[in-house]
This record gives C-alpha cells, sequence and structure tokens, in this order.
C-alpha cells in the first residue's frame, strides 16, 4: 500500500475516533456541545452552487462534509461573554463522505491559508469582514459554537462555497491526553528541535509521553523552519504512530474503547448528535479512504505571523475535484 494510502487511513481514523469521542456521556438527542437556538452551521445560497471558473463546474449535492478542528486552547469548551476570544485553530481536517461511491477523502488545510473571514460584533451579528489566516476565524466568536460555525463559514469560503455540513472540535489538551492511553507514541525528529525539547535530537527516535506529544504536533515559532507546512508533515507522522498504539491498545484490553471515550469526551464538542455521529461512524467504517488531500501554494513572512497564499490553479484543481460533478 503507498504511504499516501496509510497515512489516509490513520487521518480518517483518527477523525472517526474524534466524532465517537464526541458523543460519550450525552443523550441521543442532544448535541455533544449546547448551541445556541439558530446556530446551524451555514449554507451556500442557491447562486454559489457552481464554481465560478471557466468551463463551469457544479457543486454535487450528495455529498456529506463534516470539518474536524483542533483548538489553541486548553480548557474544555465552554461558551464565554462576548464576541471576540484569543482562541485560534492549529488544525483543519475536511472530510468528504460520498455515500455513492463508498469513498471518504479528507482535505487537509493549512491554518496559515489567508482567506475572507467574518467578524462578530455586539449580539454575535455580522460586524463585516477582513482577510486573514484561516485559523483566526475561531477568535470571532464566544469560544465555544458560535466561534465554530465561523470557521466553517471561512471554511466555505475559501473552497469556492462548498457546503460544510457539520463540525467536530478538539482542544490541545486532548492530544496529551489521547496519547498517554495510547501508551505514548515513537516519532522520528525530522529536525533539530532540541529548543522545544532536549531529547528532540534530528534524527533521533523518541517515545512521546504527556505534553512532549503536544510539543511535536504543535511546536513551530523556535525552529528554522517556522512554516505551518513542516509542521502539518509532523501531524501526518505523529497520527501515524498514534493509530499503532490505539490499535495495539484496543487489541490488548477489550475495556479500552469505553474507558477512552470516557475520559476524552469533555475535550470535544460538535453540532452533531450522538446518534448522528454514530450513523456518521457506521458509514464511514464500509468506505474506500482515499489518499488525503492538501492545496498547494506559498508560505511568507507577514508583517507579524507566517502568511499561506494558496495557490489558485491548486485550489480550484482539489475543489473540481473532491466537491464538483
Amino acid at each position: 500500500m503507498k504511504k499516501s494510502h496509510i497515512l489516509s487511513e490513520i487521518l480518517c481514523v483518527f477523525l472517526v475516533c474524534s466524532l465517537i469521542f464526541a458523543g460519550c456521556g450525552q443523550s441521543t438527542s442532544e448535541s455533544v456541545s449546547e448551541t445556541k437556538a439558530g446556530d446551524t452551521v451555514p449554507q451556500p445560497s442557491v447562486s454559489e452552487t457552481t464554481l465560478e471558473t471557466e468551463p463551469k463546474y457544479v457543486f454535487r449535492d450528495d455529498l456529506q462534509t463534516i470539518l474536524f478542528m483542533g483548538l489553541d486552547k486548553f480548557e474544555a469548551p465552554v461558551e464565554k461573554m462576548g464576541y471576540l476570544n484569543d482562541q485560534q485553530c492549529d488544525f483543519l481536517l475536511l472530510m468528504i463522505l460520498d455515500e455513492k461511491s463508498q469513498t471518504v477523502d479528507v482535505l487537509h488545510l493549512n491554518r496559515d491559508t489567508m482567506t475572507e473571514i467574518r467578524r462578530l460584533g455586539v449580539g454575535g451579528g455580522n460586524a463585516g469582514k477582513f482577510t486573514g489566516q484561516l485559523a483566526l476565524s475561531h477568535t470571532y466568536g464566544s469560544g465555544g459554537s458560535d466561534s465554530c460555525l465561523n470557521v466553517t463559514r471561512s471554511v466555505s469560503k475559501l473552497l469556492k462555497g462548498v457546503r460544510v455540513d457539520h463540525y467536530v472540535a478538539m482542544t490541545m489538551a486532548g492530544v496529551a491526553k489521547l496519547n498517554d492511553l495510547a501508551g505514548g507514541v515513537d516519532v522520528e525528529i525530522p529536525v533539530d528541535m532540541t529548543m522545544v525539547d532536549p531529547a528532540f535530537e534530528k534524527g533521533a527516535t523518541v517515545h512521546l509521553e504527556g505534553e512532549q506529544a503536544l510539543l511535536f504536533v504543535r511546536s513551530r515559532g523556535l525552529l528554522e523552519d517556522s512554516t505551518n507546512l513542516s509542521r502539518m508533515e509532523r501531524q501526518r507522522e505523529y497520527l501515524t504512530g498514534l493509530y499503532g498504539r490505539l490499535l495495539n491498545a484496543k487489541n490488548s484490553d477489550n475495556n479500552f474503547t469505553t474507558r477512552s471515550l470516557v475520559e476524552m469526551s469533555s475535550y470535544f464538542q460538535s453540532d452533531l448528535t450522538v446518534n448522528q455521529l454514530s450513523s456518521l461512524a457506521d458509514k464511514m467504517a464500509g468506505c474506500e479512504l482515499k489518499p488525503f488531500t492538501t492545496i498547494e501554494g506559498e508560505a511568507v513572512k507577514g508583517e507579524e505571523f507566517m502568511e499561506f497564499y494558496a495557490d489558485e490553479e491548486s485550489l480550484n484543481s482539489v475543489v473540481r475535484t473532491l466537491f464538483c460533478e
């Protein structure tokens, strides 16, 4: 099996685990995290159902899309007063389920991608828009469902109006927790990361424990290559090891899944109900998991932070391939 296929399976399985974890301990008639009345994932208008390129392409209406977000926060997901917070999305995956062809695609999005973001004003209303890093779209909101919904709007805008059906969000504290539940993960350090952890010498194999896992998948500011592109590669390597460890733990302990669900439930939130999450996981289990997809582009140093500019040709090609008839 090709490496890209293996990585795709790992990303998808990790996402399915996240969806299942999100539903633990909740009533089957409730969403995983309480959603305010009227807070639903925004859908494109009729005029946005075609990709405005030559020739034009029509978006498929028979796909299911779920956005998975890794939040730059440690506490459990809780909505706060106000419509501006300091929480960002450090990790974004868009899962595309095609029941007709029984396939699942995964689009790994760069959190530094420059795109249109909606501001939220008093009462959570629309207060205009600006161009910024995709990760910043979560900062406009209370940090709860409205922030997650704002991210789905930004992702949809970036992808030329693609419909984003649902979301699942996980806090960073969940990384260390899940890592230790799996018994730790072995990784090979790709570059010198000793400024992050003395054990992270280039070429060394390190058994990640606790916060080390978060340092490995999150760090970039102190590194020679501070782009999110290199961090995304580390994230995929980590998921490779994590999947193997989770599988071994499950096979050796019949109670592992149940115990993990209980311990991980507080780190997730979603607009999906437990029944919907369970149904989605069942559907994915019978599908072919296709190679993960990324959008090509250029990472440059902005006035303050790194900025990723998606290549328009690559972006259009990805949208046509994954979402159009």
